[in-house]
């Protein structure tokens, strides 16, 4: 500053009060720039320079007030700052003042004028008390002047402290993470261990065997129960099967229990339109994955169905559709099924002799044995024609005979007085019969009435001679029938 008296400079601590000048209003987005570096305290630690705030941070500084411009004082060198510490080390640059320059700061001496501060809005360290005013010059504000002080901590000083920064907070995203995958670890081993109780529950072979014998597989039921089928069990095959009636169309498993090694299953199943409640046991026979029990469905038991039949040696025995004639022994059979309905019948072309058909019904899981009616093959109208002209051809050959015992007819005559006769001659009066129901290997043929024979001859020396009337019968059974007919044999 002049003074209008001699047009010289005076030092601060002589002349008058330095202008003030009017407050700067802070730029927020500005930083100061970098004055002269005051020189350095010989007795100070170095100390870095404060880092700059960040202006973004969310922390503002509290407002400060502005220094009094007229407060005099000499600063106290041992002044604390607003954290309550010595500042010290090097004083950053002031930024030049644009009203003062070339003043020189004042000394020990003067007073200290201090001027209004424009405040950093986004400075966090707190107004400091002041310091003993450096030798150096500054080209900040007039002498006195708190903008120094607060800009910068004078020599031998530390850069004042501000609020201490919160603590970083440690991110819980990995413990949350570490949470989830331990707890869905813990759910999926729980989950798992009941997906794999569920796989190896004991009714599932159960609904298994059932499931095949629905779908009409009856091989692949009996694999799982691990039925051994033997050659002779013609209705265990799915051919056989599937010519069954009044199979198993539905079923549901009910109440299991589990006794030491032995598991016991209730179910119902439908056959034809009924329900029937019946059991499965399984045995356990190890574990699956060291946690799970494996369950053997122990092999249901078969029911037997008995046919037998009554017909001629050459006859065909159909069971379900098949041919069982193989398996017959005198005449009857024993054959494994499962639940279902079975037809017996006569197969082949039989023209002369039919049977009525029979069935043999499985219900359930059971061991019985079902008897299915016998067949009883019956002549036809073409059989009974057949066997009544067997049995007429025969009875003519003896009428036709030349002998007086003609072989295996039912009549004959005798020669007590030994003539040597000669033009033997039957007439006969046939006697009617009948061609019986099969039975012992044939279809029986009775008499219903008595016929009668007589022998006309002539004997040497003697003349004509006659036998008189000679009562007969035929009996005899119709065996079977050819290609030329059917075949009587004569029980004579």
């Amino acid at each position: 500053m002049t003074n209008e008296n001699d047009g010289q400079q005076h030092n601060g601590q002589w002349g008058e009060p330095p202008v003030t000048p009017p407050p700067v209003p802070p730029n927020p987005f500005s930083q100061v720039p970098p004055a002269q570096q005051p020189p350095q305290n010989p007795y100070s630690q170095p100390q870095a320079a404060p880092e700059q705030e960040n202006p973004y941070t969310q922390q503002q500084p509290y407002p400060q007030t502005p220094p009094n411009p007229y407060t005099q004082g000499a600063p106290n060198p041992y002044a604390q700052n607003a954290s309550g510490e010595h500042p010290t080390g090097e004083q950053p640059p002031v930024a030049p003042n644009p009203y003062n320059q070339g003043q020189q700061s004042q000394g020990a001496y003067g007073q200290n004028q201090q001027a209004p501060q424009p405040q950093n809005p986004y400075s966090q360290a707190q107004p400091t008390a002041a310091y003993p005013p450096s030798a150096q010059p500054t080209a900040a504000y007039p002498a006195g002047s708190s903008a120094q002080t607060e800009a910068y901590p004078p020599m031998g000083g530390q850069p004042p402290l501000g609020p201490t920064p919160p603590k970083k907070k440690r991110s819980k995203a990995p413990w949350i993470a570490g949470g989830v995958v331990l707890l869905l670890l813990i759910v999926g081993g729980i989950v798992g261990i009941n997906l794999g109780n569920a796989a190896h529950a004991p009714h599932l072979p159960v609904a298994a065997y059932l499931d095949a014998l629905k779908k009409g597989d009856a091989e692949g039921a009996l694999k799982l129960a691990k039925v051994t089928v033997e050659k002779t069990d013609l209705l265990l095959t799915n051919e056989a099967y599937k010519n069954a009636e009044d199979k198993i169309t539905r079923y549901t498993i009910g109440e299991s229990s589990v006794s030491d090694e032995t598991a016991t299953i209730e179910a119902s199943i439908t056959q034809g339109g009924e329900k029937y409640d019946t059991e499965f046991t399984l045995t356990r026979t190890g574990k699956d994955a060291v946690l799970f029990d494996v369950w053997e469905l122990d092999a249901p038991p078969i029911a037997t169905v008995a046919v037998s039949i009554a017909a001629p040696e050459d006859s065909v025995l159909e069971v379900a559709g098949l041919d069982a004639t193989s398996a017959l022994s005198e005449g009857a059979a024993e054959l494994r099924a499962l639940p279902g309905t079975y037809s017996v019948a006569l197969g082949g072309d039989a023209e002369f002799f039919e049977a009525e058909p029979a069935s043999a019904s499985v219900v359930g899981f059971t061991a019985d044995t079902v008897e299915a009616e016998p067949l009883t093959v019956a002549l036809t109208e073409a059989g009974t024609t057949a066997a009544t002209d067997a049995v007429n051809t025969w009875l003519d050959a003896c009428i036709a005979s030349k002998e007086l015992a003609p072989k295996d007819c039912p009549f004959f005559a005798t020669n007590p007085r030994n003539y040597k006769l000669s033009n033997i001659v039957w007439t006969v009066t046939k006697p009617t019969f009948t061609v019986g129901e099969y039975s012992a290997g044939g279809w029986s043929v009775t008499s219903d009435s008595d016929g009668t024979a007589k022998a006309t001859a002539s004997a040497e020396g003697a003349g004509t001679t006659t036998s008189g009337e000679l009562p007969f019968d035929i009996a005899g059974v119709v065996e079977g029938f050819s290609d030329n007919g059917a075949i009587f044999v004569p029980a004579v």
